[in-house]
């Protein structure tokens, strides 16, 4: 492997392991408190940080694409859903938008979306 594989595996795992952490974080409590949040999105995001200033600054585009794709597509989803068949599959509490999605959530699909590049790179996809 070479050194830019590497990095990406290393962040990709940070991420990972921030996600589960913010899994844990749910199920574990009701309350929702900003310093937990900040905590658990700090350091996908800062991995990601490090994928930018070492790979390339395309990852920045392709970490707001994500969050604007991801974001349109579990709203459209979620409305969509509604419409239909008069259930709803979520509902946001928190900084909603229509409860169909949060603004908390928006980070997320970035992330993720780097993290599917990322490992469709460490594969060997791209």
């Amino acid at each position: 492997m070479n050194d830019i594989t590497q990095l990406g595996l290393v962040c990709t795992s940070v991420c990972l392991f921030g996600f589960y952490a913010a899994y844990l974080y749910g199920r574990r409590t009701k309350s929702f408190k900003w310093s937990k949040y900040f905590m658990i999105i700090i350091w996908p995001l800062v991995s990601i940080a490090l994928l930018i200033f070492m790979i390339d600054w395309k990852i920045l585009s392709l970490f707001i694409v994500s969050m604007v794709v991801g974001t349109v597509f579990e709203y459209f989803l979620g409305f969509v859903y509604e419409k239909t068949l008069n259930k709803r599959l979520w509902k946001y509490e928190r900084m909603s938008l229509h409860g169909y999605t949060s603004l908390l959530s928006i980070p997320l699909w970035g992330v993720a979306g780097v993290v599917f590049w990322s490992i469709g790179k460490i594969l060997g996809l791209q």
